[in-house]
């Protein structure tokens, strides 16, 4: 776990962001992703059916280096985490990593948001627990609707 995390929002547009696997965790970060702006660079031999070709540039390949040295952030989400931790150690010193099968050598983790008008909150447990993190959100999503009208039209990242 992060000893002293600091929360920031990042404007992915135009960033070179790349996503390594292509299952069912890469599917959700790649949507979330695009959402957000994003064209990531996908590199994995084989996609998840949820991920809509069209919305990143695939190369359908297994890891190297070389496919990465212009990112600026990486999510690595293979099912192997050697795959994953050779990532995380190839990165350059300017390069953010999410390794997603170990937290405690990550650069950074994903928070839960939710996004209603223009008030964004963020949720996060330092990745102890997903779960618990999308939880706190549908609770969160129910008490604004409640309290504030309906949920924003902006995607939830």
């Amino acid at each position: 776990m992060m000893k002293q995390p600091y929360p920031l929002i990042v404007d992915l547009t135009n960033r070179r962001v790349a996503v390594i696997g292509g299952g069912k965790v890469a599917a959700r970060k790649i949507k979330k992703l695009v959402a957000a702006g994003a064209r990531p660079t996908v590199i994995s031999p084989q996609l998840n059916p949820q991920i809509e070709r069209q919305q990143i540039d695939w190369q359908p390949t297994t890891y190297r280096r070389e496919l990465i040295e212009e990112m600026d952030m990486i999510w690595a989400c293979t099912d192997d985490p050697k795959v994953n931790a050779q990532v995380k150690a190839e990165a350059t010193h300017f390069q953010l990593v999410n390794n997603t099968s170990d937290k405690q050598h990550s650069d950074f983790y994903n928070l839960a948001t939710v996004m209603v008008e223009d008030l964004l909150i963020g949720i996060s447990t330092q990745g102890t627990s997903p779960r618990r993190a999308k939880q706190i959100k549908k609770e969160l999503i129910t008490w604004l609707k409640n309290r504030h009208g309906k949920e924003s039209d902006k995607p939830c990242i």
